[in-house]
């Protein structure tokens, strides 16, 4: 940053400062008409945070909006710090075989004697031609290695990468400084790194968090939930809370496989945009969501 040594008044840069707003338009849409309504689409630079329970399907819906983006041709780097990349591409053939078949029988039908075995092909088929092309997904690594994939990104294929974390907290620990720094800290560290990313790239960031242990039983959502650091709730542009819309606040929260789960999304914060809250339905055997009225 170049030090002020003479102020600049706004008459000086006012064309420029219009000129910004009339650009500042999403760069692309999301599957679900839930986040497009709440969010407004993706837009460039901006960082969204989705925390949730264990089990409601955080990474389903982080993987169905990637492999859409993807699908549409843009540069999409997903960052799996929990599953292997074998366990979310069963996810998106599940999804694509349009119920063809589940997340229990997909494995299965990978074997060319299985009688459902042509889905699965059509399904693959499908993810390699039209998903597999923009998408990049990567296992865990830490805050600088991920700017210097998007960096690479940029300069290899000239289009900004859309970033997805799966998740915050794990992001945090592999980015940590010291091998036994605490948690707080090296959440606000791996924080203020993916704005860095986004601030010199212009990258949309889409980060999945938990929620704290104590947040389990809450009734009223707040942003107090984030697990691990206040970092959070300041250095995120939105940040929404995804939860059954029946709550159930005793753990285990059992999520059944073979049912279709009434959810909603809730804006916790919203800088650009308005607090309001958007319906889901998940169906977890075919690892899709849908929108509900």
């Amino acid at each position: 940053m170049q030090p002020v040594t003479s102020p600049i008044f706004e008459a000086e840069v006012l064309n420029e400062h219009v000129n910004a707003i009339a650009g500042d338009k999403p760069i692309a849409a999301f599957d679900l008409k839930a986040l497009n309504n709440i969010l407004g689409g993706v837009f460039p630079g901006q960082n969204y945070a989705i925390c949730t329970r264990p089990s409601v399907g955080k990474t389903t819906l982080a993987l169905q909006e990637a492999d859409k983006l993807a699908r549409d041709g843009h540069t999409v780097i997903f960052v799996s710090a929990e599953l292997p990349q074998h366990k979310l591409l069963a996810k998106s053939l599940t999804r694509l075989s349009e119920g063809e078949l589940t997340l229990s029988t997909v494995a299965d039908a990978a074997s060319p004697e299985h009688q459902k075995h042509n889905h699965f092909k059509h399904a693959l088929e499908k993810y390699r031609e039209e998903i597999a092309p923009n998408l990049c997904i990567t296992g865990p690594l830490t805050v600088t290695d991920l700017g210097c994939l998007a960096g690479s990104c940029i300069r290899e294929r000239g289009q900004v990468p859309i970033l997805f974390i799966d998740y915050l907290q794990l992001l945090a620990c592999g980015s940590a400084a010291e091998p036994f720094m605490d948690e707080r800290l090296a959440i606000a560290s791996c924080v203020k790194g993916l704005r860095d990313i986004s601030n010199c790239y212009g990258c949309p960031i889409i980060a999945l968090s938990s929620i704290t242990r104590t947040a389990y039983s809450t009734k009223k959502p707040d942003l107090s939930m984030f697990g691990g650091s206040s970092a959070i709730e300041y250095g995120f542009d939105a940040a929404l809370y995804l939860t059954e819309d029946d709550e159930k606040t005793e753990f285990p929260f059992d999520f059944p496989g073979d049912k279709e789960k009434r959810l909603k999304l809730v804006a916790l914060k919203n800088r650009y945009g308005t607090l309001s809250t958007a319906k889901l339905e998940f169906d977890g055997a075919s690892a899709t969501f849908r929108d509900r009225n």
